[in-house]
């Protein structure tokens, strides 16, 4: 009778979870709608980068410019450093003060050395339904969780965190072989004024600039 008893309180309890659980159609539908109403926006940002095979952790933390498609501008200002990537062109801008030098590495299709889908997934306009096949994780009163993996690429997942209130994106973790990436999101402000300029590189007579394939 007791055993009985249990059963039905264990249950009970898995019913009240499920029903607590928002429906995952209904997350990405919101998810989605927000998304596609974000022409642009900008964040502060915090970066974790766990070595696996070091044991050891790296945090970078700065500003990060966002327009669709496929423009993304990230500000360090701890390492007086500044990375562009503007399709598959990335520019990266490094002034050395004790040399008063500005060092500028262009790199014209960086997809041949790095890999691009997390950066396409923060700067993209797929839609999450059909580029991805989907589940939900953990949710409390402020966050959900999501995990996405690409049809076009089952080995490649991330788990993003949705703020319940306005359904954009809090943080976006992506797990390698060798490394695992979290990257934080604060202070986001939707579709606010960015300058284009922000996404082009002019020289200046006394930058020190590498051209790479």
């Amino acid at each position: 009778m007791k055993l009985h008893n249990l059963s039905l309180l264990l249950l009970f309890q898995f019913c009240l979870g499920s029903l607590g659980q928002t429906p995952l159609t209904q997350v990405l539908d919101s998810l989605q709608s927000t998304w596609d109403q974000s022409k642009n926006y900008k964040a502060e940002f915090k970066q974790t980068v766990y070595s696996k095979k070091l044991h050891s952790k790296d945090e970078t933390r700065g500003t990060i410019f966002v327009s669709k498609p496929g423009k993304i501008r990230w500000e360090i200002p701890t390492q007086r450093m500044v990375q562009i990537l503007n399709g598959n062109r990335l520019t990266q801008i490094k002034e050395n003060r004790r040399r008063k030098t500005t060092v500028v590495d262009i790199y014209k299709d960086v997809s041949k050395s790095v890999d691009l889908k997390s950066l396409a997934f923060l700067a993209g306009t797929a839609s999450f339904k059909e580029t991805y096949q989907s589940s939900l994780g953990a949710e409390d009163t402020e966050k959900i969780e999501l995990k996405f993996t690409l049809k076009s690429s089952p080995n490649e997942s991330y788990l993003a965190e949705i703020d319940k209130k306005s359904y954009f994106l809090r943080a976006l973790t992506t797990d390698a072989a060798d490394s695992k990436v979290r990257i934080e999101f604060t202070k986001t402000e939707l579709n606010t004024e960015v300058d284009p300029n922000l996404f082009e590189y002019k020289p200046k007579p006394k930058d020190i600039v590498h051209e790479n394939p």
